[in-house]
């Protein structure tokens, strides 16, 4: 279990790092993330920090495209771990 926390924490790292934030932002998520796992709270802000980044910061249109869907996956992927790890069998 453990390491698939890890493999989710990586993804994110990974993500924030390709996307243009500025280095405020990215530095405040990544020391967040040293100190706990991957939270809603975070992937929330991931997202709407991406839709304030102005166009021009992409390397094309289709760049903020490719990142919302890349973050859309990664949120989506968490949270079915996150329930998966909370399922209970009613055995």
């Amino acid at each position: 279990m453990a390491a698939n926390k890890l493999v989710a924490k990586q993804k994110v790292i990974h993500f924030i790092q390709q996307v243009p934030y500025s280095t405020e932002e990215k530095q405040s998520w990544l020391d967040q993330l040293e100190e706990n796992d991957v939270s809603e709270e975070v992937l929330n802000e991931l997202h709407t920090a991406l839709m304030t980044i102005p166009a021009e910061k992409f390397a094309s249109d289709w760049m903020r495209a490719k990142f919302s869907t890349d973050l859309a996956s990664l949120i989506r992927q968490w949270r079915m771990g996150n329930a998966r790890r909370q399922f209970k069998h009613g055995r």
